[in-house]
């Protein structure tokens, strides 16, 4: 058995044994393959696909190549939550808190940003101080103590994922079914949660882009919990336009503290709906019932208080995020009527500004990012201003920010 076959019989649309994918990716775990050949590996399985015992298999040698969560050390019940990614999508950072003031037990590993969609630990770097490397017993504490920790895969957690996960992002190797599966999958199990609820993104501004490979996506996910006992909640959620109105690390953790403490809108129905449907599994209640009670605890501030203390507890001083220099207007140059707003142009612009990463390892500005000043539907004249750029310097970015936005008369 050698790496170079292995490559070349997935490059042939041929299965792979389990045997055969241990033996590569855990020879790239060593370091005993180069960056370049997984690559190859990575651009094949994009290609041709892998059946579900291949991504069973990659799910499994991910997860054993670091160590997972004793939940027996946590009180309670312990339910988790991922996003497949999207332009804007801070969804983590509201419904973590949510959840840890319900009662519930939340600990989260998260990565960082994929091509154009943000990551929720670059979102929490943006926090001078925070933390996002614990070890497992400091993961376990907060936990237990706080009821919602969030942190990097570290040498402990799924280490193989990764060195994938940062060799994706710019290998032109994101968006495919297996690798997306396995990655988000071997996270998961590693923290142990009983209940996982599954932000299926859909949608230009997504890893996904269309609803049949989203309900594959979601059902492979659904079966590698069964493989492991787990119950897998997946929901699909459209991505064709920026949620929120803040993209970009910094002002998105603002626009989330900004939900936390009562902002209404699109952003926050959505975190009560993915919310409701986890507390209702959870707690094994009706989702009306789950429904009043997330509200309650928005309503009331709790689910703020709660984020505070995350926060606090990972060394984060949320009186210190900062955001770019320069808040640069962008104006309509028509009149008209806001048709659409395109998550896939205003992500590509965040990263065009610094927000996002274009090879690995790449360091990216946490201040910079857009503010959408206006919504679908409303009336707009010339002049008007759509959108604010933050940046760190005057450069003008107005006629790519245009492209995003379609006026129709």
């Amino acid at each position: 058995m050698d790496y170079l076959s292995i490559i070349d019989k997935k490059r042939l649309g041929k299965e792979l044994s389990k045997s055969e994918i241990t033996f590569f990716f855990t020879g790239y775990m060593e370091n005993k393959i180069e960056d370049y050949q997984v690559s190859s590996m990575l651009m094949a399985i994009c290609i041709n696909g892998m059946t579900f015992e291949e991504t069973l298999a990659l799910t499994d040698v991910m997860l054993s190549s670091g160590r997972k969560l004793d939940t027996s050390k946590i009180s309670g019940i312990m339910v988790d939550k991922h996003s497949t990614g999207g332009v804007g999508d801070k969804t983590s950072l509201i419904i973590g808190p949510i959840m840890s003031a319900l009662g519930c037990k939340m600990g989260k590993l998260s990565g960082r940003g994929l091509g154009i969609t943000g990551g929720t630990i670059d979102k929490l770097e943006s926090i001078p101080g925070f933390r996002v490397a614990l070890s497992i017993e400091e993961f376990i504490d907060n936990v237990n103590k706080i009821g919602f920790a969030e942190c990097e895969q570290t040498p402990e957690f799924t280490p193989l994922d990764k060195k994938l996960y940062e060799l994706r992002s710019v290998s032109g190797t994101v968006s495919s079914i297996p690798l997306i599966a396995s990655s988000i999958m071997s996270k998961k199990l590693a923290v142990g949660a009983e209940y996982i609820l599954i932000d299926l993104k859909v949608g230009e501004g997504a890893l996904i882009d269309n609803k049949n490979d989203a309900v594959e996506l979601a059902g492979t996910m659904i079966e590698i919990g069964k493989s492991y006992n787990k119950t897998v909640i997946p929901i699909l959620t459209n991505m064709s336009r920026p949620l929120g109105d803040s993209i970009g690390n910094a002002l998105e953790v603002i626009e989330a503290m900004d939900i936390l403490k009562g902002k209404t809108g699109i952003l926050r129905d959505l975190c009560i709906e993915l919310a409701s449907n986890l507390y209702s599994r959870c707690k094994k209640i009706n989702l009306d019932n789950a429904k009043k009670e997330v509200i309650r605890v928005l309503d009331s501030g709790k689910a703020y208080d709660k984020f505070i203390e995350f926060t606090k507890a990972q060394g984060g001083n949320i009186e210190a995020i900062e955001t770019a220099p320069f808040m640069i207007p962008v104006k309509s140059d028509k009149d008209g009527t806001l048709k659409d707003i395109s998550a896939a142009k205003i992500g590509t612009l965040a990263t065009n500004l610094g927000g996002g990463r274009k090879k690995k390892g790449e360091r990216i500005n946490y201040g910079v990012g857009i503010v959408i000043n206006k919504h679908i539907g409303d009336r707009i004249n010339k002049q008007d201003i759509l959108a604010y750029l933050y940046q760190n310097d005057e450069t003008d970015h107005s006629a790519e920010a245009l492209e995003a936005f379609s006026i129709v008369k």
